[in-house]
């Protein structure tokens, strides 16, 4: 395989493996299939994965040795679009019961300890806010708790501890790398919509949680190897989980444009 060359802060570098950081955002997060699959095209291949929320669901398939076409065609073929179900107002509108059966179905490996690619799922404390990075035990109730979206699902309990949504503590969870900051690849599919009056409720809530930690996003972001966000992306919601097909485009689409305009240079 041919081996690409980036220009990256000034010097032209010979790539291999980078880590990759996956953020949330919901039905977004398909997008990370498709700017993962374009930056194996151009030779960048994952060494290690860092996730939270719909990041960390996207990193342990991806983790588990699935390619970015296998993926999506598991969850095309496989998801139902009634996967989420009410919860009957337990600390959450949503039930997470028939998403766990999901990744309990279909990911191969179940434990940390067994993934052919180390991986890390980020949750956040729901009793003092503070971030857990998760990398052994068991798989799917991590990445459960790293996708709780506080309201919308209920929080989920592990060793006593409820944990949520890891998009509060850092929707960008580059912690697990940040000792090889140059060697992280950031994949952010939040970008911050144009504002619109008479919104949806989960329009507003939305912008109003992505505004509340861009600037966590920008610190970490920084000094990273390649940051790809796909502005096009704004147009989708959280829960727009009948346009896989089109959100998974939209990530690869941009990268390769990314990649091509890097190489450019």
């Amino acid at each position: 395989m041919n081996e690409p060359l980036l220009r990256c802060n000034n010097f032209i570098v010979v790539v291999k493996k980078k880590q990759f950081v996956l953020s949330g955002g919901g039905c977004r997060g398909f997008a990370h299939l498709g700017a993962v699959k374009a930056l194996q095209e151009s030779g960048i291949y994952s060494s290690e994965i860092s996730g939270t929320s719909s990041g960390a669901i996207a990193g342990a398939f991806l983790a588990n040795g699935f390619s970015p076409d296998e993926v999506k065609e598991i969850f095309l073929e496989k998801l139902k679009f009634n996967i989420l179900t009410r919860s009957g107002f337990n600390f959450g509108l949503i039930s997470m019961k028939n998403i766990r059966v999901f990744l309990q179905k279909n990911l191969r490996y179940k434990k940390f300890e067994d993934l052919p690619i180390p991986f890390y799922a980020t949750a956040t404390s729901f009793l003092d806010g503070s971030q857990h990075i998760f990398s052994s035990g068991n798989l799917i109730d991590a990445i459960i708790a790293s996708s709780s979206i506080p309201v919308v699902f209920p929080p989920v309990v592990i060793q006593g501890v409820p944990y949520v949504d890891g998009g509060l503590s850092n929707n960008l969870p580059i912690e697990p790398f940040i000792k090889s900051k140059k060697d992280i690849v950031c994949i952010h599919v939040n970008p911050i919509r144009s504002f619109k009056r008479g919104e949806s409720v989960f329009n507003v809530m939305d912008r109003a949680i992505h505004l509340s930690f861009r600037e966590k996003v920008s610190q970490s972001s920084d000094g990273c190897f390649l940051f790809i966000e796909p502005q096009e992306l704004e147009g989708y919601g959280l829960f727009d989980i009948q346009k896989i097909s089109e959100i998974v485009d939209i990530g690869y689409g941009f990268t390769k444009k990314l990649l091509l305009s890097l190489t450019a240079l």
